[in-house]
């Protein structure tokens, strides 16, 4: 495994100039953050990531270089220093007090309810891994309800990329996944915010 490498001071600077500074982000994150994102100058894995930090009160929205939900990967954050009445300043490194959208593993969140109404198959082919986990989690299939339980629960711990891209193809079930997991843990670009 190789050690991720902080970004350069420079490239900092560059990515702050290119953007036309960080002031005119003062308490919009996730414009910053996609504009920093498409300056082009972080690797391909880079990416808008959306959730909470531990000093602001709302959601809050910043890049990632590659797994959103790895502590151990990179962080920019273009805006931090609004909401903490600091100069402004592009943060850069890693944090635990990041916490994005759909945090925590499925396995201490419960399992979606029995289905009570029409069961909704997944129309797309899935890895013998995704069916497993669906067999195991949901053995009778699952209905609407069940759906929105699992599109709402923790993302780690289970295929929920695999699962996630099936049901975001599927008309009935593409509204109740959060967005912003969508953005975070499958290789698609809702709404073109997230890259």
């Amino acid at each position: 495994m190789s050690r991720i490498q902080l970004i350069s001071p420079g490239t900092l600077t560059t990515i702050v100039q290119s953007i036309g500074g960080l002031e005119q982000f003062h308490h919009n994150c996730h414009a910053c953050s996609l504009a920093i994102v498409r300056t082009k100058l972080l690797p391909q894995n880079a990416r808008v990531a959306r959730g909470f930090h531990s000093a602001i009160m709302s959601q809050h929205s910043w890049v990632v270089l590659g797994d959103p939900y790895d502590p151990k990967s990179i962080i920019l954050d273009g805006t931090l220093w609004s909401y903490t009445n600091r100069p402004p300043v592009l943060y850069c490194g890693r944090s635990r007090e990041y916490r994005p959208k759909g945090s925590g593993r499925i396995w201490d969140h419960g399992f979606p309810p029995l289905p009570t109404t029409e069961i909704i198959p997944l129309d797309a082919e899935l890895s013998d891994n995704a069916k497993i986990f669906l067999s195991t989690v949901a053995p009778n299939g699952l209905d609407f309800n069940g759906w929105i339980r699992l599109a709402n629960s923790p993302v780690q711990g289970w295929p929920c990329k695999e699962i996630f891209t099936a049901m975001y193809q599927n008309d009935k079930l593409r509204g109740v996944i959060p967005i912003d997991v969508i953005g975070m843990i499958t290789d698609m670009n809702p709404g073109k915010l997230y890259w």
